[in-house]
């Protein structure tokens, strides 16, 4: 038996209300991420870095010296691609366990 073919017939008023309605919801969803984008710095000092994700000098030392995370060196001032030191806390990320 095949299924049945559901037509469903709306209104222009009735489609531009989903379609603003789902756009808004986009919206909602996204701004907060692209506020927190377009206000965020390229590269981060060291400093920076530890402010944000609490890393002491000695762990970011670790971290560069086993090249788990890219750097930027000049002199000794060292920066972190802003882009980069999210990739790494996004691929350290340990997920909770759902309870069912």
């Amino acid at each position: 038996m095949k299924d049945a073919l559901n037509i469903v017939v709306l209104t222009e008023i009735q489609l531009k209300q989903i379609i603003k309605d789902t756009v808004d919801e986009l919206f909602a969803q996204r701004i907060p991420e692209i506020m927190r984008r377009a206000n965020r710095k390229e590269y981060l000092t060291s400093s920076e870095f530890k402010e944000l994700t609490g890393c002491s000098y000695g762990m970011q030392a670790y971290f560069r010296q086993e090249r788990k995370i890219p750097f930027s060196q000049h002199g000794r001032k060292i920066f972190y691609k802003t882009t980069d030191v999210e990739k790494f806390m996004d691929e350290h990320r340990i997920e909770a366990i759902s309870e069912k």
